[in-house]
This record gives structure tokens, sequence and C-alpha cells, in this order.
């Protein structure tokens, strides 16, 4: 009886390190958006001291925040530090792009996130979509590009010749905003793997969780720590 009950609670802690496991790679698919109106150092440094903390994924910056960003990460982090360029309308020129994607690089970003010229998308000028995400790729080297898409802007077949095209061009991944479960399914079936999807935004754990199970690789939550922290309460507890 002893050595069952031994052999019991061996499997239970084994059970647990796992749940403990698979609930930190979960929780690194969160990401947080620190683009706050007032974004000063001692709010990005607590963004930072957080996001090591609780082990989310990814911290989405401004460009002028890089740079401390880094210095508030360290080097023992597993956070990815983005920027974002063209924020919120995608309507600079690819020159400009280009220059803030390559000054981000400079400044030790991970990846950046261009949001997608959606002007130009509605006028059905896919031809300068694909020449843009060329131009952007060249320009972050080694580093991951991601483009932005507002779901509410395009229709669903914008949306999906749009991905795709970005997808091709060797977009490593496409954000949606302000899309719906639904929305990543249609969008991961168009896109065959070719590139990964970031859903945003998960209001709460219910949200996060269903982006997840459809597939959504990163996603944005609006309570990107509670969420983090309640993934790994449950994990230890269960």
């Amino acid at each position: 009886m002893l050595i069952e009950n031994s052999e019991r609670e061996q499997f239970e802690e084994f059970k647990r390190a796992n749940r403990i496991k698979e609930a930190r790679a979960t929780a690194l698919k969160i990401e947080c958006d620190c683009l706050s109106v007032i974004c000063d150092r001692a709010y990005l440094k607590e963004n930072c001291k957080n996001a090591n903390l609780r082990g989310v994924g990814g911290l989405v910056v401004f460009s002028t925040a890089v740079k401390d960003c880094v210095a508030f990460l360290g080097d023992d982090t597993q956070v990815c530090l983005i920027c974002v360029i063209s924020y919120p309308h995608g309507q600079d020129k690819i020159c400009v792009k280009v220059k803030a994607i390559k000054n981000a690089v400079s400044d030790g970003v991970d990846e950046v996130e261009v949001f997608a010229p959606h002007a130009q998308i509605k006028d059905g000028t896919f031809q300068y979509l694909k020449k843009e995400c060329k131009k952007l790729k060249k320009a972050v080297k080694s580093r991951a590009l991601r483009l932005v898409f507002d779901c509410r802007l395009l229709t669903e077949r914008e949306l999906i010749k749009s991905c795709v095209i970005a997808a091709e061009a060797g977009v490593n991944c496409v954000r949606l905003n302000n899309v719906t479960a639904e929305g990543v399914t249609t969008i991961k079936n168009a896109l065959k793997g070719k590139c990964l999807i970031k859903a945003d935004k998960a209001e709460n754990l219910s949200n996060f969780i269903s982006f997840c199970n459809v597939g959504a690789d990163a996603v944005t939550c609006s309570q990107p720590y509670d969420i983090a922290a309640h993934l790994l309460n449950d994990a230890i507890s269960d």
C-alpha cells in the first residue's frame, strides 16, 4: 500500500508538472500592447517587469520605446519585443515604413508589426501591397515581419486575398485587429500554414482560450498579466 501511495503521489506530481509546463507554453501566446498615449519610462518599466514575471510572450511598443524596453527586459528574457510601425492607419509611404523598420532593428527590436496600406487594398491595388511586403521583408533582415489588418475596414474577400499575398511575400505573421474566432478560422484555412496568425483582442480568459482553440498563434489581451497568472494558478491548483 505504501508503494502504491508513493507511486500515486509521483504520478500526480508528474501530471502537475506537465500542467504547469503547458500553462507556461500557453502564456507565451499572450501579448500586450504598450501603446498608451502616456507611455513614459515608468509605464514601460512596469510592463517589462510584469511581462518577465508572468511569462507572457510579447510586448508591442512604439519605436521611441524600443531602446528602453531592451534594457528593461534584460538579456535573460523570453518576452518578444515588437515595434509597431505606421500605427494606426498604415498610410505612410513604403520608404517611410522601411526607414522606421531599419531604425527599430538597429535599436534591438525582435519583431515589427507594420500596419497594412488599407486604402490601397480598398482600391484593389494589390500589386502595391505585394511590393510593400517584399520591401518590408528585406528591411527586417533576420527579424520577423508581421502585417496588421483591421477586419472592420476590409471585406472578407479583401482580407483573405491580402493575407495570402502577405504570406506568399514572406510575411511571418498577420495580425487581425477586431477579429472574431470565426474570422481566425477563415484566415487560417486560407493561409494553409504559410504564416502565423495573431488575434486581437481578448478581453478575458474565455476570449483568449477561444482564440487559441481556433488556432491563433498569438493573442493580444486587455488584461495580459491577469490571464497569465490565472493560467498558472489553475495548473498549480488542479
